[in-house]
């Protein structure tokens, strides 16, 4: 049986979004019975803002107050700067400004009597900023402020909280937000480019020009997309020229990708193709293997991947997303034009400028050659806890445990389901409908009461191939082995996502689910983990 969760899990939980099942968690941990315990007050005050933040705004005053109490609580057993803030700013939010500024004075007398070894020099200065505010000194605070970020002027997630928590004592005052602007993190963009560039030609003069123009008009920290000859490579090069981190993602392995789409433009081409990829912050290949020498199923998830990319950070960190498409006279290429209809209008403002074509090169590239029998596939492990000791159950405890998420899958087509008692497979080309499972599985498991399942997805280009044995559809690719890694790491009633299937959440701005950070993932879960929840991001 799976062991009671400990609070750093449980706060996992809750910077995910998982709000919910983290306070369920932190219930029958029996943590909310540790009243002398300041580690768990602070929890509890955590989970108590957070659910106050994300529940009904007529009971958010209470829910903000009861937080409140509970950090104040912690503190008064351990006294502690980020105790102390926390306390007054939701009380603040709770409506009580005398209060507020009461905590406020105490934090800064513990800031100036005390440097307490578990805080950063950062979060020692934003929490004076975030002090100073709630006593009505902003130019105090502005200079606290300046001064966390000259402690750590790259901390872009520490960054977006401290403002986060600034705009919401600003907010609740009707106060002016616009002097926190320069604080802000700068946006993420998302790249693409036609391949018709003559190296070191008229093009690609015009190209660095638009792309220097646009960096001297808007702070561009983070970027993402292709490689290919021609504009994809003017771009990536002038980004990192600008000290813009440089995200790079394939469509296939690396080799194959230079040899299908920069080595037949020319040498050049291939060493600059190079030079940039030993700059780049990451690489992320979106097809480990391609089916046929130009995959366009491979380039299209590559570019959902890039698009999705660059929106998640924009939206993790608090700050603006847009997307540059350099398209030739006829509004191509093909896959820069498919990109640019992909950019949600609501993800951040699109800079589409016209650059013609002075390189006739298309014909050197191969053609693209679709394999009808792949397809960009969902796969979703759903394991349910309390089998593993079946010698103490029988064939009616068995199936009742299974009955809820069996009957939350039936309107599935069983071709799409592999079950085995506590285990199921699933492989879905429609993503809403894999969230929808997701969430129809976890709902039905808490309505019958007893332990919901932890689940795992990922999305992957797979090649279905019917199993004689039960006639479900397999697929073949990295998809089902990772959502079966992610299940295993998922705490019961958690759905953890890889960063692929995030992203791809991001680009397509679904409205079934979000995700949320969980962790920053290692190699077997190749690349960071998100927890899912259902609502909009």
């Amino acid at each position: 049986m799976t062991a009671p969760a400990t609070l750093p899990a449980i706060t996992a939980l809750a910077r995910a979004g998982a709000i919910e099942r983290a306070w369920d968690l932190f219930l029958t941990a029996g943590h909310a019975a540790r009243t002398a315990d300041p580690a768990a007050l602070a929890v509890k005050g955590r989970l108590l803002k957070d659910k106050a933040r994300s529940g009904p705004i007529p009971d958010r005053a209470l829910g903000f107050a009861a937080a409140a109490e509970a950090y104040s609580a912690a503190h008064a057993l351990a006294p502690a700067p980020y105790l102390a803030i926390n306390a007054a700013t939701l009380r603040l939010l709770a409506g009580d400004r005398g209060g507020a500024q009461f905590g406020a004075r105490e934090t800064l007398r513990l800031l100036d009597t005390a440097q307490p070894a578990a805080d950063t020099p950062y979060y020692l200065a934003a929490t004076r900023a975030e002090a100073l505010l709630l006593l009505d000194d902003q130019t105090g605070a502005q200079a606290a402020l300046e001064a966390a970020v000259r402690h750590d002027p790259d901390g872009w997630e520490d960054r977006a909280v401290t403002l986060a928590q600034l705009r919401a004592i600003l907010q609740t005052r009707h106060a002016p937000l616009d002097w926190l602007t320069r604080f802000n993190p700068p946006a993420s963009l998302h790249f693409a480019g036609h391949m018709g560039v003559q190296a070191d030609g008229t093009s690609e003069a015009a190209i660095g020009a638009a792309v220097d123009a646009l960096l001297a008009q808007h702070r561009i920290g983070f970027a993402w997309g292709a490689l290919a000859a021609g504009a994809d490579i003017v771009i990536a090069e002038h980004l990192l020229r600008a000290g813009t981190e440089v995200h790079v993602v394939l469509p296939c392995p690396l080799a194959q990708f230079a040899a299908q789409s920069v080595a037949p433009a020319g040498s050049a081409w291939l060493s600059r193709h190079e030079a940039v990829l030993a700059q780049a912050r990451s690489v992320v290949v979106a097809g480990q293997t391609a089916a046929a020498a130009h995959d366009p199923l491979a380039t299209a998830h590559a570019g959902e991947l890039a698009i999705g990319g660059a929106i998640l950070n924009a939206r993790r960190l608090g700050a603006a997303a847009r997307q540059l498409i350099i398209t030739d006279e006829a509004g191509g290429g093909h896959n820069t034009a498919r990109q640019a209809v992909l950019w949600p209008s609501a993800a951040g403002p699109q800079d589409r400028l016209t650059v013609p074509r002075d390189a006739e090169i298309d014909a050197l590239f191969p053609p693209e050659q679709p394999d009808p029998a792949r397809a960009l596939t969902v796969s979703l492990c759903i394991l349910l806890d309390g089998l593993d000791d079946r010698a103490a159950l029988d064939s009616g405890e068995i199936a009742a445990l299974n009955a809820p998420v069996a009957d939350a899958l039936r309107w599935l087509d069983p071709a799409d389901i592999r079950a085995a008692p506590g285990r199921w497979d699933i492989r879905l080309t429609d993503l809403d409908a894999a969230l929808d499972a997701v969430c129809r599985v976890l709902g039905a498991k808490r309505k019958a009461g007893t332990l919901p399942p932890a689940i795992g997805v990922h999305i992957a280009i797979a090649t279905s191939v019917a199993d004689p044995a039960s006639g479900a559809l397999v697929p073949y690719g990295p998809g089902p082995a990772l959502a079966r890694r992610l299940a295993g790491l998922a705490h019961p009633g958690l759905a953890l996502a890889s960063q692929a299937l995030a992203v791809t959440m991001a680009a397509r701005a679904t409205s079934t689910g979000q995700a949320r950070l969980y962790h920053f993932g290692d190699e077997t879960t190749e690349g960071a983990v998100f927890a899912l929840s259902q609502g909009p991001a």
